[in-house]
């Protein structure tokens, strides 16, 4: 299975515009067969994945590897994201 990047944002949310590139920019570098990309406005959250993962505060990244579930709030640089997907 394909390991899974989420980003929980809103569109009102100024941290999340910030982030916004930066997220753009890891997504278009490593996105493949083994890794997506998904981006859940909290808003518009038919699934309501942000209550499955428990999330508080936006922006929120979280990465689904095999099974284990990594966390990190606010806006991270690439390398703090690259690091984040990779464990």
């Amino acid at each position: 299975m394909a390991k899974q990047v989420i980003k929980f944002f809103a569109t009102w949310c100024g941290p999340c515009k910030l982030y916004a590139p930066t997220f753009n920019r890891v997504k278009e570098e490593l996105q493949s067969d083994e890794i997506t990309f998904t981006e859940i406005n909290v808003e518009n959250d038919p699934e309501n994945l942000a209550a499955e993962y428990k999330v508080r505060g936006i922006p929120l990244t979280v990465v689904v590897d095999n099974g284990e579930v990594r966390t990190e709030s606010g806006r991270l640089s690439e390398e703090m994201l690259k690091k984040l997907i990779n464990g």
